[in-house]
């Protein structure tokens, strides 16, 4: 999904499978025509590049198939490494293996992930899925910022009227 950044277009992200499953970008002014700019981060193979603001930087999170990496920015540019999330088990209900496609919903007050899960089968090697249970369940967890790191709050959720396991 595109971006607004600095007030002067869009800006969107997305994984390039043509080069190395990397995330590449592109910018336009009105949202027909794009322009590419190219690879933006070329670390490892990854998918579902998501971008928000939370506490007066950027976040990009993206894939890895074994937990989500994390970059920070202050100008959608330069992208720093900023840890890992969701590369383990959570302790709720249908909450085993690593976190997949990571979304983020920020508001004026709060951001949350939202991730889903295989509880049914183990994490993942990057290499593949191969056989087994393909039952998901979409997972919240609040994000917040912690200086150069996202912290992320995985065994606890504070929806209101969200059933806890």
């Amino acid at each position: 999904m595109p971006d607004r950044w600095d007030g002067a277009g869009w800006r969107m992200w997305y994984k390039d499978e043509a080069h190395g499953s990397h995330t590449w970008a592109a910018d336009s002014a009105d949202l027909y025509d794009w322009q590419v700019r190219g690879p933006v981060l070329e670390h490892r193979p990854h998918e579902g590049p998501n971008v928000s603001a939370l506490d007066g930087r950027y976040w990009m999170i993206v894939d890895c198939w074994d937990g989500q990496d994390v970059f920070r920015s202050t100008d959608l540019d330069e992208w720093v490494p900023a840890g890992r999330v969701l590369n383990g088990s959570g302790t709720r209900r249908d909450d085993q293996g690593v976190g997949h496609h990571a979304d983020v919903v920020a508001g004026p007050d709060a951001a949350w992930v939202f991730y889903f899960t295989h509880p049914q089968r183990d994490a993942v090697p990057a290499q593949g899925h191969g056989p087994g249970p393909r039952r998901s369940v979409v997972q919240p967890a609040r994000i917040t910022a912690d200086g150069d790191r996202l912290l992320l709050g995985r065994d606890t959720v504070a929806f209101h009227g969200l059933p806890r396991p």
